[in-house]
C-alpha cells in the first residue's frame, strides 16, 4: 500500500463558520492588494478565494480543502489583518483569532516553503 499522498489531494480542510467566511475572503483580498508584486502569493489567495464562494447552505460550515501553499497564504493573510485591527474592532479580531486556531500552529506553517 502507498502511503504518499497525491498531489491533487488537500493537506487541510478549514471549515469556516458562517460569520467567518465574509472575514477570511476579507483577509485575502487585503492580501492580494498587498502583494501585487507577488503574482504567486497573489494567484494562491484568489485561488483559496474561488474556494469560499462556494457558499454552503445556510448556516452550514463551509468546508474549504487547502494545499499546503493555500493553508500557509490563508495563514499570512489572516494573521496580518488581524495585525492590522485596532482595539477597537474587537469583534474582528474575535472571528480571525477563532480561524487562527483552526490552522495548524505557527511552527507548521513556517516549514511550508512557497515555491
Amino acid at each position: 500500500m502507498n502511503d504518499l499522498t497525491s498531489e491533487s489531494e488537500p493537506a487541510f480542510h478549514l471549515f469556516l463558520d458562517p460569520d467567518e467566511v465574509p472575514v477570511a475572503a476579507s483577509a485575502l483580498r487585503l492580501l492580494i492588494v498587498d502583494e501585487a508584486h507577488q503574482p504567486d502569493i497573489r494567484r494562491l489567495a484568489r485561488e483559496v478565494l474561488a474556494g469560499i464562494d462556494a457558499t454552503p447552505p445556510e448556516g452550514e460550515a463551509l468546508r474549504l480543502p487547502l494545499s499546503a501553499p493555500q493553508m500557509k497564504i490563508t495563514y499570512t493573510a489572516v494573521r496580518l489583518l488581524l495585525n492590522d485591527l485596532q482595539r477597537e474592532q474587537d469583534d474582528e479580531r474575535q472571528i480571525l483569532w477563532r480561524i487562527v486556531e483552526k490552522l495548524p500552529d505557527e511552527h507548521a506553517i513556517r516549514a511550508i516553503v512557497l515555491e
